[in-house]
């Protein structure tokens, strides 16, 4: 390898650190350069859609592989940042020790799991990411393995090929990468131990079902862009970040369904009265006001881009096989994740699974 294991696990720790992997609509509010760039890597989705990989709801995300001394390490996503690499489960214990922390509810499922990633890495070196998606051998309800790590409920059918997997395994792990790129489902690992590791694709393919919806989609994101472009830049170049980022946050959490108010009463509780002052008024004459047109630009940029997704998401999601997700008793799961151009590409109906993802937390 040309960089040690420790520059992938500081350069995975750093991207989940940041806003991980973001969501296309959010581009708008870094400008029309970004927004452009994200239509171009949907669109390049919707005509590679082969290389999809599902968008598991996982309890915990892990990084786990030999060292250059050939030591098995394991670490959650804030541990190498910290310049931690636990050796063994006890490591675990002593990092959340020295920072005052407990997570007695954690240490027991790494110990009972190590042993079986461990086994799965073998002598491979390099550092792999996943999920841990369940703890605990499975019981077989009705003929199906059923887990639910935090949102999504999964059923997998005993006697499928990912069933078989995961058979008498003590946890179950979705992993996504090696080193840094996607994980071809195959390289390095084994299901020798008695962790079950599964690939993301859960070895499925994926194709456009109508084509021609993705098509006009893409044109009325791109078209957007070109009629509200210029207001919507002009409209952010008016803006500390900080009220940037409250507008976005708002965008975020009426998506979800985390609040219905509009964007002048959401602002007033969530701002400082400064900003607020600046933003909207108490006469109503604020910069909203002066610039209301390029508040709708931005909207009607953002929603472009968002149908786009959604509607990748929808062709997607009736073509999953082999098993069944379901959010509050309905068939959903969390969305895909795509390699482009620009990086990995999440897509998340935000306004399903997003919306019941929040409301479980309240």
């Amino acid at each position: 390898m040309n960089k040690c294991l420790l520059d992938y696990i500081v350069e995975a720790a750093e991207g989940a650190a940041s806003p991980r992997i973001p969501h296309p609509e959010d581009s708008i509010f870094d400008g029309v350069t970004s927004a452009t760039q994200y239509i171009k890597a949907l669109i390049e989705v919707s005509k590679n859609p082969q290389s999809a990989s599902i968008k598991w709801d996982g309890g915990i995300a892990l990084f786990f592989g030999r060292n250059e001394q050939g030591q098995f390490v394991m670490t959650d996503k804030y541990m190498p940042a910290k310049g931690v690499y636990p050796t063994s489960p006890e490591g675990w214990v002593e990092y959340d020790r020295n920072r005052g922390a407990n997570r007695a509810d954690l240490y027991e499922k790494i110990a009972l799991i190590w042993p079986g990633l461990e086994s799965a890495v073998g002598n491979t070196p390099g550092l792999f990411k996943g999920d841990l998606m369940s703890i605990g051998v499975l019981p077989n309800i009705k003929g199906n393995f059923v887990f639910k790590p935090t949102t999504v409920e999964y059923h997998i059918p005993v006697d499928s090929s990912l069933g078989k997997i995961i058979s008498g395994k003590v946890g179950v792990v979705v992993v996504h990468q090696y080193n840094g790129q996607p994980w071809d489902g195959k390289t390095g690992l084994t299901n020798a131990g008695n962790v079950a590791v599964l690939p993301p694709s859960a070895n499925l393919s994926f194709r456009a079902t109508d084509p021609a919806a993705l098509t006009t989609a893409a044109t009325a994101a791109n078209g957007a862009l070109a009629r509200y472009g210029k207001l919507s830049d002009d409209f952010l170049a008016g803006l500390p970040k900080v009220v940037k980022e409250a507008i976005k946050q708002y965008t975020n959490k009426y998506i979800t369904a985390q609040t219905k108010d509009s964007i002048d009463v959401w602002l007033r509780s969530n701002i400082s009265n400064k900003q607020y002052q600046f933003l909207v008024g108490d006469n109503n004459d604020g910069y909203l006001v002066e610039h209301k047109e390029g508040l709708t630009a931005l909207f009607a940029i953002w929603n472009a881009i968002y149908q786009f997704k959604v509607a990748l998401v929808g062709q997607l999601e009736g073509q999953i096989q082999g098993f069944q997700q379901f959010i509050n008793g309905k068939p959903g799961g969390e969305g895909f994740v795509f390699p482009s151009s620009i990086g990995l590409v999440k897509l998340v109906n935000r306004g399903a699974f997003g919306a019941a993802h929040f409301a479980n937390q309240r």
